[in-house]
């Protein structure tokens, strides 16, 4: 019952649930090299303070636990520096992690700004405006995670424990076939079919 927004540039070929409700990223298509002028554009017409970012090859492969994210989104809103909360395990094996503190059931930890992949792109929670500040335009997804670098003071953090485990099923297009297999059998058998033949 999650409300969830789809970003995209052409709705999708398949109807949504109820929940779900789609919203172009931009008024028409552009070059994956201008991604990054896209999001702005977008992010620019919206007005939340926070929101969760999932890219559409991450498919969760277990109960997302909502409770958390929203205890986690109302740490980010009682610390305005943070820019962005990682959902996953990217923060936990980043490379010169620290213990912050504790929320909820939750154990924060932190990477130092110089830190590789700040702007990574896997699930977290974002700073709308803070993203808007560090975004360059005419980047490609990739370039984003690679060559943005957030400020020395605008932070980026992460969890010992994983709100969202997810498997990214594609690669450059193609289906990651054990990636795949780490969704539950039962789900499985229901998303192959929706694969183009």
């Amino acid at each position: 019952m999650q409300p969830f927004t789809v970003v995209g540039f052409e709705f999708p070929e398949f109807d949504l649930p109820g929940n779900f409700t789609f919203c172009s990223l931009y008024p028409e298509s552009c070059p994956a090299n201008e991604w990054s002028n896209a999001l702005i554009h977008f992010l620019s017409m919206r007005d939340e303070y926070l929101f969760v970012l999932l890219l559409d090859d991450y498919w969760p492969i277990r109960k997302v636990d909502n409770v958390g994210i929203e205890t986690l989104a109302e740490y980010m809103r009682i610390h305005d520096d943070v820019l962005r909360m990682d959902l996953t395990d990217d923060r936990l094996y980043a490379g010169g992690r620290f213990d912050v503190d504790s929320w909820g059931h939750y154990d924060i930890i932190e990477t130092p700004f110089e830190t590789p992949y700040q702007m990574s792109l896997q699930a977290g929670i974002w700073n709308r405006k803070l993203m808007l500040d560090v975004l360059v335009p005419g980047k490609n997804p990739w370039e984003t995670e690679l060559h943005t670098q957030p400020p020395e003071g605008m932070r980026v953090l992460g969890t010992r424990q994983m709100p969202i485990r997810y498997a990214n099923i594609y690669k450059s297009g193609e289906i990651v076939q054990e990636q795949l297999d780490r969704v539950p059998q039962e789900h499985r058998e229901a998303i192959v079919q929706w694969f183009p033949k």
